[in-house]
């Protein structure tokens, strides 16, 4: 970071950069972040803080480094592993601050989520084939880690059909849609017309639910809920190797529920209620409408043999 922007930047685990996230940053809040390592002595501390005798020995969180660099000096502070009880009180408030502007550089605005939204669904090949009269209709924002907004649009096709129809007969017909776009990390993340047509896959929705005797259904609030189970191995889940990737971050690591929730939620859209992770299953309630999906992640209905 500088008087003028903040990187954030994600890298895999063999360093390889995967994602850069920039934010402006003003003279102001520089001085103020600058005046902080000041007043707590910043360069004054221990170049490295581990686990003390009697202190509680915490895995799978990293490692935390904070560098600082001027004209004179240059000096890095590690934390092994991160874990706030084995800092000073000075460096928990400098690693507090910079975990806040590490949300905010990750952060989307409303403004932005909007134009992100608009810009991909213009590019798209629905919209870009025949669609007018893009207009927003609902914008709602989930205060997750980062963030995750949720916009739904309407629009008009001039012809009947999903995705870029050249080559296609097609009914020359006005055609009213909707489409509802998750943006998470200023990403687009799941689009989909008229509950119909996944606009990222470019293939029709399998929404019909799979049902039998075997299978327990839970009554939701507002669509019934169906429990599956994901087998417990030694090899690496999909929502341990996206974690270790780099693709989400946590003010604190995140435990197996956590985990499942995020991933679901961020790469599919998908709601995952009610996480149990015992051997020798991971087992949660999903949607019936998102429970198809699901089976094709990998996940069996509760009973089912």
């Amino acid at each position: 970071m500088n008087s003028t922007a903040v990187v954030f930047t994600t890298s895999d685990n063999e360093g390889n950069f995967r994602k850069t996230y920039e934010k402006p940053f003003n003279e102001t809040a520089f001085r103020d972040l600058i005046n902080l390592f000041e007043e707590k002595r910043f360069l004054q501390m221990e170049e490295r803080y581990v686990p003390q005798e009697g202190q509680p020995l915490v895995t799978d969180v990293g490692t935390l480094e904070i560098s600082l660099e001027d004209e004179v000096h240059t000096k890095t502070v590690t934390v092994d592993p991160y874990y706030s009880e084995y800092m000073p009180e000075g460096l928990q408030e400098i690693d507090s601050a910079l975990v806040e502007l590490r949300a905010y550089t990750l952060s989307t605005s409303r403004e932005e989520a909007e134009q992100i939204a608009e810009a991909w669904i213009e590019n798209a090949p629905t919209y870009g084939y025949d669609g007018f009269d893009l207009k927003l209709e609902d914008h709602e924002v989930l205060e997750t880690y980062p963030e995750q907004h949720f916009l739904n649009y309407i629009f008009t096709s001039r012809h009947g059909g999903y995705g870029n129809r050249t080559d296609q007969i097609v009914t020359e017909a006005l055609t009213p849609h909707s489409i509802e776009i998750a943006v998470s990390e200023r990403e687009v993340r799941s689009a989909v017309i008229d509950g119909e047509w996944d606009e990222i896959a470019q293939k029709p929705l399998e929404k019909e639910p799979h049902n039998d005797d075997s299978t327990e259904v839970v009554s939701g609030a507002e669509e019934d809920l169906l429990e599956m189970k994901y087998p417990v191995s030694e090899e690496k889940t999909p929502w341990d190797q996206w974690y270790e990737e780099g693709n989400i971050q946590f003010i604190k690591a995140p435990n197996e529920p956590e985990l499942i929730t995020a991933y679901y939620g961020t790469v599919y859209g998908i709601e995952v209620f009610d996480i149990r992770s015992d051997e020798p299953f991971h087992t949660g309630k999903v949607k019936e409408s998102d429970s198809e999906q699901m089976r094709d992640l990998g996940w069996t209905d509760l009973e089912e043999e």
